[in-house]
């Protein structure tokens, strides 16, 4: 996958994430939560939103984070239902794809 792909895709998950309104009305619904708030939605979108933009942590700790999200769609719910509807649990997964195309790409990156 070209660099400008991998961009794009860093884009459309970081508009997703500028979407959310902050309120963690989707911590209590996250059946991962267990009081740390990168355990929530929330957390992970802030996560994924700093590493993107800052390089702040590691692809193996967004990875931890993402992986560990049930996808079970209760915070998209809740968000849709504050007609925030910035759609967290698509961005967990837009975002898991982004972290297998940067692989990838590492992995070409390694076999040049």
């Amino acid at each position: 996958m070209n660099e400008s792909a991998i961009e794009a895709l860093e884009k459309e998950i970081t508009d997703n994430v500028q979407r959310c309104w902050k309120c963690r009305m989707c911590v209590a619904m996250c059946p991962t939560y267990e009081g740390w708030l990168t355990q929530s939605t929330a957390g992970r979108l802030m996560a994924i939103n700093l590493y993107i933009k800052h390089g702040i942590g590691s692809i193996e700790e967004l990875s931890d984070l993402l992986y560990s999200c049930t996808t079970c769609r209760r915070c998209q719910e809740r968000c849709r239902a504050l007609s925030t509807d910035c759609r967290p649990a698509d961005t967990i997964i837009k975002a898991r794809q982004y972290l297998v195309k940067k692989a990838e790409a590492k992995e070409e990156d390694k076999d040049e």
